[in-house]
């Protein structure tokens, strides 16, 4: 998706869900944001080509796993704002090296400062660490190092080392929050880890904890042994937090190695891959008998996956574990395999400490990533034979256009080598209105592309660190030319500027002295309350003006704030979560606009009082097995069905699925009974299931009402795959989707002779969507309750070449976007694409290799992000196999109509959607509500009217893609609508309600 198609601000709603459980992440696991590597006092020219290089006379042994090697120290003190020491803060260092099993990078090791602000951790592992402190009345701090691109957030450890002088600043602005881990029945659970901001606390014999962190909205995250994670977003201070943890599912089993003897494989790396999703895969080590444990698994489906230095192996079948439960051991048979394993080079011989090589073999189907390690060595075990196409990426610095294919026959390959080079920076400074310097900003470099060479090698989008506390910046390893620097405060919600800043690196020369000056900003409190004056907290609020866009959550006493928001006239609504449309006003539908219009200005507080359906609704019920009896064991989840005219059949348990991962789990009893509360006024599907099983759905249920949901007994799908014309392929993955409820689940297979099983699968109609490196395929099978459908035999049709041109919808031809191929589970690779053959050029052609066939979508966007001409085009086609090249019609971008900064009109129409399953090459735009006073409505759009032209141009069928980006307009602006009954209808744009 084009940046520029959301509003300007605190990002988009899916980016603020991402950079919600992202923070936590970020300071538990990954070190805070990235740094670069130092930019070298010369500025360089674009590189020369370099390939990988063996070093015969440096050619290592594979490193020694850090968790055998001696441990680490790191001493220092901590200090407030002032340089003054601090006692009793809590120190803690905290690694997210993937080198090391979940267990060993999730626990972290922690202190407390003496008198004089002294702290000292022992026993580290030597790897990469983020060093944390907190401490009563101050905000979190982290050590830091290095300026501008240089500046680094972590320590590289060594074995034996003693690294002193790690010292801390604390900062001001510190709040405390509160809150309880429980267990599913409501139990305390003592002695948790809570991660929360930047703090780490351990939950009291009650279950309570308090920490120290920074204002605004945080993310906490919760373990504790014998439980898999919990998790809750809220906003500090005014949120009582709640985390409930469900007990652990473990996994158990043994690697050996194919063939007669089964001779364990010690220290072997195994994964357990969720056929869902969830915050990542857990991982263990191999002991010396083969055997490994993995442990703190939400129940649901898992497949182990085992890598070692020269093997690979995966589980033959999906193992379902259920809550609480312990797996029977699992016998993975590992296959030969092989290491590749290198280093990134700098210009003047260092080693990058921030990128990674990504490897794809096109004809395989294959895409294998390597991150850096200890020592920036970059590996990745259990690679199978191959012929690799190599892309390195280097934070700070240029890769060259294409590095050495790597070629995996019967050997591994160690000692590489990838050469990137320094290229020019960006420096420059961040201040408010009034001038002054703006910490903690997050600043990116978006390349606009030379559209007489499209084709031509660019690092194209570039993120540096955050702005220093004096709000300086620097972005490194750019190429010259024309770049748009975007500012991004997702992590400290303010109004950034509605456009970019262009700023030109010319050849030979860094570009110094940018200044961004953020909008002036005005405040807006207010309060999210049900008719009766009670208050809804905890619900997520929005604040739109067409340009500037932020989010918050409400407090738990229903208030809310936007600190820095930019003036404007503004929408605020709230949502019950982020997966929800807006909570609406009493007497009002789906279809009316939400929400409350504030006017902000300059330097003033507004405010504004949200009155919405209540939301306090019950739902009680009991669940119930096909005999009648109790399930003690279902997850049990709550959606508000719609009554928007635009929504298909089934829309409420579809996008219940959405919001799962981040709902309260609602476990039934013993009894099998559940209440559901705290729900929003009106008809509510629900769902029964347990995590990887069988599931029930009852749809239309009233508040208060009393249900009875029957899970029925899951089968399981089996069948076997071939290549078309040849033998079964050695590696391949399913997805099985059912698009009426909205379940799916993903598979991998590696070395079954073609055969495939997927166990605890519902009753449904099920699409089943294989690929491999020989071809992909799609076939339907339903599922009957309780029963097994086997036989599902799979062809796979060959992969194809895609050839065509991109035009504007005058049939102008359009350089410089790429375009890809993609179907459920499968995209068309880039790495075979070495001539950047899927990027358009001066002709709008484009060549796609190894492409699915079938029914896919053509995906066409801009290679920069920043583009204020073009944004994200995917448009539906129905490729035959039966060609080995497939030349397509022309495929039309329509330019977009509203540029970033600017405002989009309103015509006030509504389209329906799809139904599900629904042909998207038959598409049709029905008109399903046109909003009472709105431009359509003044110009005679009805109910039911079928949209056939935008402007001339035809959108029906295929073609239905191009209607969005047509109707996108400013204010004022006439957009000619051509109806299937042959009327022509215009329309100007009016204001954004």
């Amino acid at each position: 998706m084009s940046k520029g198609e959301t509003a300007r601000g605190s990002g988009p709603v899916w980016l603020v869900v991402v950079g919600l459980a992202g923070a936590a992440l970020w300071w538990w696991r990954s070190g805070a944001e990235s740094a670069t590597e130092p930019v070298g006092a010369g500025p360089g020219d674009a590189p020369a080509q370099t390939i990988a290089t063996s070093l015969p006379e440096v050619r290592p042994e594979l490193l020694l796993n850090p968790r055998f090697a001696d441990r680490a120290t790191v001493a220092g003190t901590v200090r407030d704002p002032r340089g003054q020491p601090v006692a009793a803060a809590q120190v803690c260092a905290a690694n997210h090296a993937e080198e090391l099993a979940s267990k060993d990078r999730e626990k972290p090791v922690c202190t407390k400062t003496e008198r004089d602000g002294h702290y000292r951790l022992e026993g580290l592992f030597p790897v990469r660490h983020v060093i944390l402190a907190s401490a009563p009345g101050f905000a979190p701090g982290k050590y830091q190092h290095g300026e501008g691109a240089s500046r680094r957030d972590w320590i590289e450890l060594r074995p034996k080392m003693e690294a002193l002088g790690i010292d801390i600043a604390l900062e001001d602005g510190g709040v405390e929050v509160h809150g309880f881990v429980k267990d599913l029945s409501g139990g305390p659970i003592e002695g948790a880890q809570v991660a929360i901001d930047a703090a780490f606390a351990w939950t009291a014999v009650d279950g309570s904890f308090s920490a120290w962190v920074k204002e605004g909205p945080i993310f906490a995250m919760a373990t504790a042994d014998g439980y898999a994670t919990g998790h809750e977003d809220g906003v500090a201070p005014g949120h009582e937090f709640e985390l409930f943890l469900t007990p652990e599912a473990v996994l158990i089993g043994k690697v050996v190695r194919a063939g007669e003897g089964g001779e364990p494989v010690e220290g072997a790396l195994v994964r357990a891959m969720s056929g869902g999703w969830g915050f990542g895969p857990k991982s263990a080590y191999t002991d010396a008998n083969g055997e490994f444990r993995l442990e703190g698994l939400e129940p649901g489906a898992y497949k182990p996956r085992a890598e070692a230095d020269d093997a690979l192996g995966l589980a033959k079948e999906q193992v379902i574990l259920g809550l609480g439960e312990t797996s029977a051991p699992i016998l993975i048979e590992a296959h030969p395999a092989f290491t590749i394993e290198g280093k990134i080079v700098t210009e003047g011989g260092g080693s990058c400490d921030d990128g990674s090589v990504n490897l794809e073999d096109p004809a395989q189907g294959r895409d294998e990533w390597m991150s850096i390690e200890s020592g920036g060595t970059v590996r990745k075990r259990g690679v199978l034979p191959g012929d690799y196409q190599v892309n390195v990426r280097c934070r700070g610095y240029v890769s060259a256009e294409r590095y050495e294919r790597i070629k995996i026959v019967d050997k591994s390959a160690t000692g590489l080598r990838w050469d990137v080079s320094r290229g020019q920076s960006i420096r420059g400074v961040v201040v408010d209105a009034s001038g002054k310097p703006v910490a903690k900003m997050g600043i990116s470099a978006s390349l606009k592309p030379d559209p007489s060479k499209p084709r031509e090698h660019q690092t194209a989008n570039v993120w540096g660190p955050e702005t220093d506390a004096q709000g300086r910046f620097e972005l490194s390893g750019l190429l010259p030319g024309s770049y748009d620097l975007s500012v991004e405060a997702w992590r400290n919600p303010r109004a950034t500027p509605a456009k970019p800043t262009v700023v030109e690196v010319p050849k030979g020369k860094d570009a110094t002295g940018i200044r961004i000056e953020m909008p002036a900003t005005g405040e807006v409190q207010g309060s999210v309350r049900d008719p009766k004056g009670q208050p809804i907290g905890s619900v997520k609020v929005q604040a739109n003006d067409g340009v500037h866009w932020q989010s918050t959550t409400a407090k738990d006493d229903g208030s809310f704030v936007f600190k820095h928001i930019a003036a404007g006239d503004y929408r605020v609504y709230a949502q019950m979560s982020w997966f929800e449309g807006a909570m609406r006003s009493p007497g009002t539908g789906d279809d009316d606009v939400q929400g409350e219009r504030v006017e902000v200005r300059d330097g003033k507080v507004a405010t504004v009082k949200l009155v919405v359906e209540s939301a306090s609704g019950r739902i009680s019920g009991v669940v119930r097995d096909e005999d009648g009896g109790p399930v003690a064991d279902a997850f049990v989840e709550s959606s508000r069905e719609s009554d928007s005219a635009t929504k298909s059949a089934g829309a409420g348990v579809r996008q219940g699925r959405w919001g799962e991962f981040f709902e309260k789990p609602n476990l039934t009893d013993q009894d099998g009974r559940f209440t559901l509360e705290r729900l929003p006024t009106g008809k509510h599907t629900l769902r029964a299931h347990r995590k990887g099983g069988g599931e029930a759905i009852v749809e239309h249920v009233e508040l208060g009402s009393e249900v009875v949901l029957t899970i029925a007994s899951p089968g399981r799908m089996s069948g076997t795959v071939q290549v078309r014309g040849g033998a079964a392929p050695e590696e391949f993955t399913i997805a099985i989707i059912d698009e009426t409820t909205g379940y799916r689940r993903h598979d991998s297979f590696f070395r079954t002779g073609g055969a495939w099983s997927v166990p605890d699968l519902p009753a449904g109609n099920y699409k089943v969507s294989v690929t491999a490196g020989g071809g992909t395929a799609e076939a339907h099978a339903t599922m009957t309750a309780g029963k097994d459908t086997s036989g599902v035999r799979i062809e796979l049709a060959p992969k194809v070449s895609v050839r065509g041109t991109v035009v504007d919808t005058d049939g102008k031809p359009i350089a410089g976007m790429q375009v890809y191929v993609s179907a459920p589970g499968v995209w068309s690779s880039s790495g075979d694409d070495e001539d950047k053959r899927n990027v358009t050029d001066e002709q709008g052609r484009y060549e796609v290799s190894n492409a699915p066939s079938g029914k896919v979508q053509v995906n066409v966007y801009p290679r920069s992000w920043g583009s204020d001409e073009f944004s994200w085009t995917s448009m539906p086609v129905m490729l035959s196999s039966d060609a080995s090249v497939t030349e397509l019609a022309p495929i039309k971008v329509a330019r977009r109509r509203v540029k970033e900064g600017d405002k989009s009109g309103e015509l006030g129409i509504k389209i329906k959607e799809p139904e599900p399953g629904a042909d998207p090459l038959t598409r049709q735009l029905v008109v399903a509500y046109v909003r009472p006073g709105s431009p359509a409505a003044t110009a005679g759009v009805q109910i039911g009217d079928q949209i056939t032209s935008v402007e001339g141009q035809d959108v029906t069928g295929a073609n239905a893609y191009l209607y969005h980006g047509l109707t996108s307009v400013l204010e004022g602006t006439t957009v000619t609508l051509g109806l299937a009954n042959g009327k022509s209808v215009p329309v100007t744009a009016g204001k954004a309600p």
